[in-house]
């Protein structure tokens, strides 16, 4: 029983969609045929100047950054820093327990004042071996085995003298500095907290901000593109011979401070095929962290006669294949596959597929299909007309 009752409601469907299918075919034969066309608005191929920009993707990162670490074992006594601030190079962070160090230091001075003691008494023998030896009141090796005797001792001396430099040093370590000024992170170690010499897991993180890198990509051939049109003249350098360029947010709000594009340094990512660029931006507000999203804007120079239509004409077939709808003489539709070039601001350059006297179609493109014959609407003198019309009313009323 089941069974006919979805067999039956198939049936319906069908005949439903059936019957809906030719009344929409009569209603538009019925249109046309009346002379009611669906109304298609288009804009004519213009050729024009254009400058030409080129839009890159990126993200921030720090100038520099620097992982604090500790150099000697001990203690964290005291945190000297808020964080979040900003630290100057050579600012303390944390003071680590010196006791034993210090203990060290005494340890080592006392054993150079021992060794420079007992260097005073060889030296002093050797110097009375050297006077005796000319009357011949010492053998020739015992004046020998005093003179080793003092250059041992001399040696001790250094010795010493480098322990207690490296007790200085390990002293001077348990006040951590900060080794680059930037903004400070969090501090992963509190007051109490043991830490050891050159620890995997740093104190805390420095990143200097200011001035603060747009890591960007680029395709190979995007790239040697540039580099050809730098030589040639059509993009200018400035006295620093970097390309100024202009960096975007995420939302698509201009940044305001000025920033600089280096080709510097570049490599080419085998797996992508793709070459990382490096925009420098001034960042004294810090409005910039590192991580974030931004669009990078280079300057290309101005395109001679460049084919130019709105970008909300372009259909993508699929990720590569991009066409247009044209309205031809008959005013019937027709299909156009195209080559885009660089966008500029709502409009796209063409490169090819497109003649000068074609008519774009930049609305319905979802109501309309090859080979039907609509009804053209100059989009460009509809918009002046409208314009017109508004601007009379306004002086009507004033």
């Amino acid at each position: 029983m089941k069974n006919k009752f979805k067999l039956l409601s198939v049936c319906l469907a069908m005949m439903t969609s059936s019957l809906l299918t030719g009344c929409l075919n009569e209603e538009q034969t019925q249109a046309q045929a009346g002379g009611q066309l669906l109304p298609v608005k288009f804009v004519p191929v213009s050729k024009q100047d254009v400058t030409v920009e080129l839009n890159l993707q990126g993200r921030t990162n720090a100038l520099r950054e620097a992982e604090v670490r500790p150099q000697v074992s001990g203690i964290i006594l005291k945190r000297l820093f808020t964080e979040g601030s900003e630290v100057k190079q050579g600012q303390q962070l944390y003071q680590i327990d010196p006791a034993t160090y210090e203990a060290s230091l005494a340890a080592a001075k006392a054993d150079l004042a021992k060794a420079e003691a007992s260097a005073y008494s060889i030296t002093v023998r050797a110097q009375r071996y050297e006077q005796l030896l000319k009357t011949k009141a010492v053998s020739q090796q015992d004046y020998d085995d005093a003179i080793a005797n003092k250059k041992s001792a001399e040696a001790q001396i250094l010795a010493a003298k480098a322990a207690v430099r490296t007790a200085e040093i390990n002293l001077a370590y348990t006040k951590v500095y900060a080794p680059i000024s930037g903004i400070i992170s969090k501090s992963d170690f509190t007051e109490g907290a043991l830490v050891t010499a050159n620890q995997p897991s740093p104190l805390t993180t420095i990143k200097q901000l200011d001035p603060i890198y747009v890591d960007v990509g680029e395709s190979i051939n995007d790239l040697l593109q540039t580099r050809r049109e730098i030589a040639d003249g059509t993009i200018h350098l400035n006295k620093d011979n970097k390309v100024e360029v202009s960096l975007l947010f995420e939302n698509g709000e201009k940044y305001p401070e000025p920033a600089t594009l280096e080709f510097t340094g570049v490599s080419v990512d085998q797996s992508t095929g793709m070459v990382n660029l490096r925009a420098t931006a001034n960042n004294k507000d810090h409005v910039l962290l590192p991580g974030m999203f931004m669009r990078v804007k280079f300057p290309k120079g101005i395109q001679k006669n460049a084919m130019i239509i709105p970008l909300v004409a372009v259909v993508r077939a699929n990720r590569s294949d991009k066409y247009v709808f044209v309205i031809d003489e008959k005013n019937t539709i027709q299909q156009k596959f195209i080559e885009l070039g660089p966008e500029v601001g709502t409009n796209v350059v063409v490169k090819s597929g497109l003649d000068e006297n074609d008519r774009v179609v930049v609305t319905n493109q979802q109501k309309i299909r090859v080979g039907m014959p609509v009804n053209p609407v100059d989009s460009t003198k509809a918009q002046e007309e409208a314009e017109q019309k508004s601007a009379e009313q306004q002086t009507g009323t004033k």
